[in-house]
């Protein structure tokens, strides 16, 4: 599969009522991460700027996201675009169940 491919989320933003758009597109060292505040380099994992963006938006999320999305990374190369976006859908349902809101 080809890595210039850009997978997005939409994870669900209590601050709007609304799904935020995140997208990724894999590079050699990590992704390029984007959303409506920053873009820019990310590792595999997605530090700093993806962490940066969904406690801006107070969203809390899943202890291993970081190595969840290390693991996506390394499968982008083995997987169909169709899989990998599928495997970023879990990602953004999961971030979107978990206890949203710190205030």
């Amino acid at each position: 599969m080809s890595s210039t491919s850009r997978f997005k989320m939409q994870i669900y933003s209590p601050q709007w009522e609304d799904k935020d758009l995140y997208q990724f597109k894999k590079t050699k060292r990590g992704w390029e991460f984007e959303n409506y505040r920053c873009k820019g380099e990310v590792d595999k994992g997605g530090n700093p700027l993806f962490y940066k963006a969904l406690v801006t938006e107070s969203l809390s999320y899943p202890n291993h996201l970081e190595e969840y999305l290390s693991i996506v990374w390394e499968k982008v190369e083995v997987l169909n675009k169709e899989q990998v976006q599928n495997i970023f859908d879990e990602i953004s349902e999961w971030i979107s169940a978990s206890k949203n809101g710190f205030n």
